[in-house]
């Protein structure tokens, strides 16, 4: 693998982490402002999700350190 591979695996990782946190911050705002929807429980379901991939990709072996319901 050379440098140029290796920088633009980085760079392809990153992205993914920008778009994860994108997705999870616009769902937290869609159940902020739409409580009493009825996708709610699928916005919050998606969150979670989201929420799982953010922090298995910004720490693989870590775990996530806010309780869920948070």
């Amino acid at each position: 693998m050379t440098d140029l591979d290796t920088g633009a695996s980085r760079l392809e990782a990153e992205a993914e982490r920008e778009r994860a946190l994108d997705r999870m911050e616009a769902l937290q705002l869609a159940i902020r402002t739409r409580r009493d929807s009825s996708r709610a429980e699928l916005w919050r379901h998606d969150l979670r999700e989201t929420r799982e991939i953010w922090f298995r990709l910004v720490d693989p072996d870590g775990q996530d350190p806010t309780p869920e319901g948070s």
